[in-house]
């Protein structure tokens, strides 16, 4: 009798024990070959989404998986397949259960007409129509009826609308009609474009030290301009890159004013104007180091930002202090006053540097970028195959064309830049001497818009002089960096004299190639080859022994940007002089 109680308690027990962490399961879709559909049904899933938080019961669970089919049921509407129905069954394997979701999708509706409509306070055709095409809208005859894309291209009416001078449109009627005997789908939108509108008065509100004329040398419209959405984008994306503001709204009313004007409300949260940084340091070269800065970011009231920055290593230190006006005399032209102190001690030298720079920076367009300045150098130069003091006045010039999108992970386009330094030495006039620099970058994706990208990197840099003496020893090219032949002592891929003592070079050819491969969303791999040498003549001969290197990167793709870690080998080691390897460690990609 004991017995038999001792086995009933087990058996009434026995639910509590096994019930008490809730019952796991697996969830499986069958029945549809559509991945995009699929994903959207997996990430719409309530089954899927509370998998960790298991049900007490096999009721529960039915009930979760019946509860989730009619939500499933409107995705499967939304991808275009109208007449879907799902099934439910559930699996009981004994250790596990498996919510099988059987999906009976029936045929996919495809897109037969999109039609628009107008409503329009103007006579006659209007000019935004010819672009309101359906290639522009990501609309194309046959598509499937897919709800978001339909919704989508909603919004791209609108924006289209705005860039032509209609920003208060609206879609005032949607009708889509769905033939169960054809399969075919018509979309027919009624859009109420408005009025035409044009630029009214501007108002400011939010500013507590910035001025307001600051803010308005920002705004990319006048007033009595038709309205063009791109340069309200425009003027907001100029405000938020000044680092004065955490946050810009640019906002108008529903309806134009007593004039006929539409007028503009811009709004901001200023950020803090200064700031003080420390950080620490280790390179391999210059050994452990920190740097301690100050900024004021808005001096006057105008954005201009004054910066003291010191930067103090074992084998080298700098002080910077810079000064830059925003807008100098015209809307994108930067005017920077800069004087620099700088001490180094690498193998090719030891140097000792005084400067002061007077700079002008002019963003043309979106791609085009140049500075010109003038520049007074002081340099001490020692421990070098050519010692001496020079007293240098530069007219540096720099010019790109860009169209990549991020600087710091490129994952299309290309770069072109160009680096001019015409000089003389005012100590011996004769000791005249023009740098140039060439560099071209490409990024091709091969797979995917991110997940494989070949990178390139070419440069070509000489140096036309009336002899090598002309040249101060850190003016000349050196190659071995982490910018080009990663693996070789740093600065010291040049002519060496009798002492292994780096020359320097009149002319340098250097060439990079990097696979960028990524795998999920946080981490990639990057194998690289560099190739290239630098020249005593004027031009590059591409004579004697290349230099070469090759190596592995990981990369963590962060909220501020890959974080690279590379391990660089030179495949042409020179015996006492280079490492057997390289590591380098910093933010962004090579190039």
């Amino acid at each position: 009798m004991k017995h038999l109680l001792k086995k009933a308690g087990i058996f009434l027990l026995l639910p509590c024990v096994l019930w008490g962490d809730g019952i796991p399961y697996s969830v499986e879709f069958e029945g549809l070959d559509d991945t995009k559909t699929l994903k959207a049904l997996r990430s719409s899933s309530q089954l899927m989404a509370l998998k960790k938080k298991p049900p007490a019961s096999i009721n529960a669970l039915r009930f979760r998986a019946e509860s989730d089919a009619p939500d499933l049921v409107k995705v499967l509407h939304a991808h275009g397949y109208l007449e879907a129905e799902i099934d439910i069954r559930i699996e009981d394997d004994l250790r596990d259960y498996n919510v099988v979701l059987h999906i009976r999708p029936g045929p996919l509706y495809r897109i037969e007409q999109f039609k628009l409509e107008w409503d329009t306070e103007d006579d006659g055709e209007q000019p935004f129509c010819k672009r309101l095409k359906l290639k522009n809208l990501g609309i194309s005859i046959g598509d499937p009826a897919d709800t978001k894309k339909i919704l989508d291209a909603e919004l791209c009416i609108l924006q289209i609308l705005s860039e032509c001078g209609y920003p208060l449109s609206t879609i005032q009627n949607r009708e889509i009609i769905a033939d169960g005997k054809t399969k075919k789908v018509r979309v027919l939108l009624t859009v109420n474009t408005g009025p035409l509108s044009h630029f009214g008065q501007t108002l400011v509100e939010g500013n507590t030290s910035v001025k307001d004329s600051l803010i308005k040398q920002e705004v990319q419209w006048c007033e009595g301009q038709r309205y063009d959405s791109c340069l309200v984008e425009g003027t907001q994306e100029a405000l938020i890159d000044t680092g004065l503001f955490t946050s810009v709204y640019i906002t108008h009313p529903k309806a134009l004013d007593n004039e006929h004007l539409l007028p503009m409300k811009i709004e901001v949260a200023e950020s803090k104007h200064k700031s003080v940084s420390v950080g620490a340091s280790y390179q391999t070269t210059y050994g452990p180091g920190a740097t301690f800065g100050w900024e004021n970011r808005n001096v006057g009231g105008l954005g201009r930002r004054l910066l003291l920055q010191a930067d103090i290593a074992q084998r080298g230190h700098s002080g910077i202090a810079s000064y830059l006006i925003p807008n100098f005399r015209r809307v994108g032209q930067n005017y920077i006053i800069q004087a620099q102190a700088a001490q180094e001690s690498i193998k090719p030298y030891r140097m000792q540097s005084y400067n002061f720079l007077n700079r002008f920076d002019r963003q043309v367009d979106k791609y085009f970028f140049f500075n010109i300045g003038a520049k007074l150098e002081y340099m001490i130069v020692s421990n070098s195959v050519d010692n001496g003091n020079f007293l240098l006045v530069e007219t540096p010039v720099y010019l790109r064309w860009s169209n990549v999108e991020d600087p710091l992970n490129p994952a299309s386009g290309a770069r072109f830049e160009y680096r001019g330094v015409p000089a003389v030495n005012i100590k011996d006039v004769s000791d005249f001497y023009y740098s140039q620099i060439f560099t071209f970058c490409s990024y091709l994706p091969l797979w995917g818009e991110d997940r494989v990208i070949l990178a390139q990197k070419l440069t070509l840099g000489t140096i036309f002089s009336n002899g090598i003496g002309a040249i101060p020893v850190p003016k000349r090219f050196l190659g071995g960096s982490e910018d080009n032949l990663r693996g070789y002592k740093y600065y010291t891929v040049s002519p060496l004299n009798e002492d292994d003592k780096p020359i320097g070079g009149r002319s340098a050819v250097f060439y990079s190639i990097e696979p960028r491969l990524r795998f999920g969303e946080s981490f990639g791999i990057v194998p690289f080859f560099d190739i290239g040498n630098v020249y005593l003549e004027q031009l590059p001969t591409f004579k004697g022994k290349w230099r070469r290197s090759a190596g592995i990167g990981l990369r963590y793709f962060s909220f501020i940007g890959p974080l690279r870690l590379d391990l660089a080998f030179p495949l042409d080691r020179r015996e006492g002089i280079d490492p057997h390897w390289w590591i380098f460690v910093s933010l962004g990609q090579t190039f």
